[in-house]
């Protein structure tokens, strides 16, 4: 069976993709892909960079700042943005199969476009929190999908806010799809698969976290 990378299809029908890429003996449209993920992904960064999404500690210091500096400090966010674009779905993609590779017995290749399915997924959320977060000049931390409200009540950590933000319906939504293809995929324990994904999801959510909470205003 020949397989065909549709990532709307690995989203919408997880069933029928999840049956052929079980069985797929050859893929194909894999290049093209990726290179779509790769340009919607440093499309969806530039667009956060270009209204300041994610950069709300720089915010702050813009009534403290000259023209030029606050020019500059504008210029380096959104460079950072779309250098962020194009780091991103690298590491998500072909570091975390990497990773779910080596725990798991799951050929490197299949797992890699469980990963694209998943990324796609991830910048869907992106899209639609966008005008969310503009119309409403709201932060991550705001956000009304997440627990970063809920954790504002409870918390006084900055750190923990940032963390508890990263924590939205959609990472439910993600995990879950991507534990009901690996599962699957592999003859290993299903808590172990379902452990080993929740574990990486802790631990992006603890570096996303730490990124947010790393004043940008300093490097400016």
């Amino acid at each position: 069976m020949v397989y065909q990378v549709r990532l709307l299809k690995g989203i919408l029908e997880p069933n029928r993709s999840r049956y052929q890429l079980q069985n797929a003996e050859a893929v194909t449209r894999l290049g093209w892909k990726l290179l779509f993920l790769y340009l919607l992904s440093l499309l969806v960064f530039a667009i956060e960079g270009y209204f300041g999404i994610g950069s709300e500690s720089f915010s702050k210091e813009i009534t403290k700042m000259g023209v030029n500096e606050y020019e500059a400090g504008k210029l380096l966010i959104l460079s950072g943005n779309i250098i962020a674009g194009i780091i991103h779905p690298s590491i998500y993609i072909f570091l975390s199969a990497l990773f779910f590779w080596i725990v798991t017995d799951i050929p490197y290749i299949k797992i890699v476009i469980v990963q694209m399915i998943i990324f796609g997924l991830q910048l869907v959320e992106k899209i639609l929190l966008i005008p969310l977060f503009v119309l409403m000049d709201i932060g991550n931390d705001a956000n009304p999908f997440s627990l970063g409200i809920i954790s504002q009540y409870f918390l006084r950590s900055d750190y923990f806010i940032h963390f508890f933000s990263e924590i939205t319906i959609f990472q439910f939504l993600i995990i879950a799809l991507q534990y009901f293809y690996l599962k699957e995929f592999s003859e290993r324990n299903n808590y172990l698969i379902f452990l080993m994904i929740v574990l990486f999801y802790l631990a992006t959510w603890f570096v996303k976290a730490f990124l947010a909470y790393i004043q940008v205003g300093v490097f400016v």
